[in-house]
């Protein structure tokens, strides 16, 4: 018997957390978005409104990301780096390198154009034809090595920097998981975790390269004609001043953008998943106006940055033509009093021809990395998250290379096969003097409740919304580890079992059953992903799934749509049904199992709940004192205890 690290999504709807809205600053919802356990995810923005009293627009996000600076950012994400400097040193040291040869070409140029092309003489062509040739060559190779290395360190990193972020929102405990909208989380995953890579692999080579660049073809065009040189310089300055002032215009535009764009993908996630009640309340309207309203503040957001960006790259473009037009009015001079020949003015327009751009590109980095520290801000926020119950045993704990850098094998070593003990075939559960409050709150959940379930009992857990039935279940499962008193299972503090070995002895059936895009047997078999076809089949016999199974297009193969949204509440019932019977755990959770099931739906799904029941011990939550009744007795969750009826 096994199970994953991690099974269930750490995002409930609480009853507790809906009820505690003031300390959370949102109701939550115990929804089933995976496959084997519940999925937390923030209510509707109507919710939001109803709970808080607020716009909906204005709902959520008031809590803002820690504010951060270049210098804080780089310290903060520069472990994932590790193991990857070297690769750094080495594309600038390609990049110089290319630098080198560029410099070269441009020199020859000039030497051919006085030599050659002004005397006239051709024999003298050869010699700086071949080396014009060969720089170019060498030049090419060199910068082509250097992107793909420089390449392979962005992406690594940003791989890193995914994985750590995405196992640490897996690992949040479900209050903390509440505080974020799952679109806003969805825009941090991706578009803000591809800006962060601005402040360190190819933000910080551009940096060095452009730097290096400068200081080289300033020299080289000093070299070549010091006076001419001085005045190209003089005016160059400005272009810092302008990226300076630019920057944080542009960051604070990043910033709303950003918050925008979280926002945006929240609304849009909420309306897809809810279209048919918005539909069937005749809120279309009211969405759509609710999401266009969203969609202006990202436009403005957007074309304020645009307007920055454009105005930033015109004004750099006219400091550049002065100073071009100034070095080539004073050149045209000295040439008609003999001071200089063509062919050193051309290549001192060659080399302010790399030297402007290089200039351009550090004040384009100083708008860029500026504006991608508001997307390291939100990303930190999740990073900074303190997360629920973890073991030890975790590789993705504290080093994002473990798992990031791993072969598909060794991260399937890591990942796909949990550290599970002793599982053992039976569960005693004993609770002593539990108290509970959740982080934040004003007041606990559960205060000196004391239960004694022994193995093989059936037993119905009944209460008013809020009361702590589900946090009974998070208490269980280790979500979280009670702040007083002690669980234990088969005579053990749960606190002293690992998360994994836990979770093996326990089987989650809640009220929407989780079913990821996959075949039917697929999601039979999540729990157990070892279980042969003939397991698979036996349990859906079991609980009586086989008949509308094989009616499917595909049987046991057919595709189930995201969310089931291809079969009935009961069909997915039985399929939670059959996960459990496959599953075959000591304990069994049936969480709301029969709510929003006719009649006949919920007859045909008791036979085989019961049968699974009877064979194991059984928790059933329920406000449906008739199907309370079918249980040995009932634990009644009122006033932070736990009373038998």
């Amino acid at each position: 018997m096994s199970t994953r690290r991690g099974r269930w999504s750490i995002t409930p709807q609480s009853e507790e957390l809906a009820e505690n809205t003031d300390e959370f600053g949102e109701a939550v919802t115990l929804i089933d978005t995976e496959p084997g356990g519940p999925h937390l995810a923030s209510d509707a923005d109507a919710d939001a409104e109803r709970v808080t009293g607020l716009d909906a627009d204005h709902a959520y996000g008031e809590e803002r990301p820690s504010a951060l600076n270049v210098w804080t950012t780089i310290r903060r994400f520069a472990p994932l780096l590790v193991g990857e400097r070297w690769k750094i040193a080495l594309s600038i040291l390609l990049y110089i390198i290319e630098l080198g040869t560029t410099v070269v070409t441009v020199w020859v140029f000039a030497y051919i154009v006085d030599n050659v092309l002004v005397a006239g003489d051709l024999g003298a062509l050869t010699m700086p034809m071949a080396l014009w040739i060969g720089m170019s060559v060498l030049g090419s190779a060199c910068n082509y090595v250097g992107a793909v290395v420089s390449g392979g360190v962005t992406e690594k990193v940003l791989l890193r920097l995914r994985d750590q972020l995405y196992a640490h929102t897996q690992r949040l405990a479900p209050h903390s998981r509440a505080r974020f909208d799952t679109g806003d989380l969805i825009a941090r995953h991706s578009g803000d975790v591809d800006a962060i890579d601005a402040l360190l692999s190819s933000g910080f080579i551009s940096a060095v390269i452009a730097v290096v660049s400068l200081i080289a073809y300033a020299i080289a065009a000093f070299v070549t004609q010091w006076d001419l040189a001085l005045l190209a310089v003089i005016l160059a300055p400005l272009l810092w001043v302008l990226a300076r002032w630019f920057g944080v215009v542009v960051k604070n535009a990043s910033r709303r953008e950003r918050h925008a764009n979280g926002r945006i993908s929240s609304l849009i996630s909420e309306g897809l998943s809810n279209s048919l009640a918005i539909q069937a309340d005749n809120q279309v309207g009211r969405d759509r106006l609710r999401v266009l309203r969203q969609s202006r503040r990202w436009r403005d957001a957007r074309m304020s940055e645009i307007r920055a960006n454009a105005a930033f790259s015109e004004a750099v473009g006219m400091v550049e033509m002065l100073c071009m037009a100034a070095v080539l009015i004073v050149g045209a001079w000295q040439i008609s009093t003999g001071r200089a020949n063509i062919g050193t003015l051309i290549a001192l327009t060659g080399y302010l021809g790399y030297l402007y751009p290089q200039i351009q590109t550090l004040g384009g980095l100083v708008v860029t990395v500026t504006s991608a520290t508001a997307s390291a801000e939100r990303v930190a926020q999740i990073l900074d998250v303190p997360v629920g119950n973890t073991d030890p045993s975790d590789p993705a704990l504290d080093d994002p290379r473990v798992v990031a850098d791993a072969t598909d094998a060794d991260a399937e070593a890591m990942l796909a096969h949990p550290i599970v003990g002793e599982v053992s075939g039976r569960a005693a559960i004993s609770l002593r003097d539990i108290g509970f409050t959740y982080p934040g709150a004003a007041h606990p959940v559960l205060a000196n409740a004391d239960a004694d379930i022994a193995d093989g009992d059936f037993v119905s857990i009944l209460g008013a919304s809020g009361a702590g039935k589900s946090t009974l279940t998070y208490l269980l499962l280790r979500f979280y580890d009670p702040d007083t008193g002690t669980i234990t299972l088969n005579g053990t503090d749960t606190r002293h079992i690992g998360l994994a070995t836990v979770r093996a002895h326990m089987a989650l059936l809640p009220q929407q059953v989780a079913l990821f895009s996959g075949s039917v047997a697929d999601n039979i078999a999540y729990g157990r992903p070892d279980a042969t076809d003939d397991q698979i089949r036996a349990a859906a016999a079991a609980a009586d799934a086989t008949e509308f199974i094989e009616r499917l297009n595909g049987g046991f193969d057919a595709r189930v749509a995201e969310r089931g949204a291809n079969l009935s509440g009961g069909q997915r019932q039985r399929i939670g049904l059959a996960r459990a019977f496959l599953r075959d755990a000591p304990l069994l959770i049936l969480d709301e199992p029969t709510t929003g099931l006719d009649d006949a739906t919920t007859a045909r799904i008791l036979d085989p709940m019961i049968r699974l029941a009877r064979g194991r011990t059984t928790l059933l939550i329920t406000h449906d004192r008739q199907v309370a009744d079918l249980a040995d007795y009932t634990l009644e969750v009122a006033g932070g205890r736990l009373v038998r009826r």
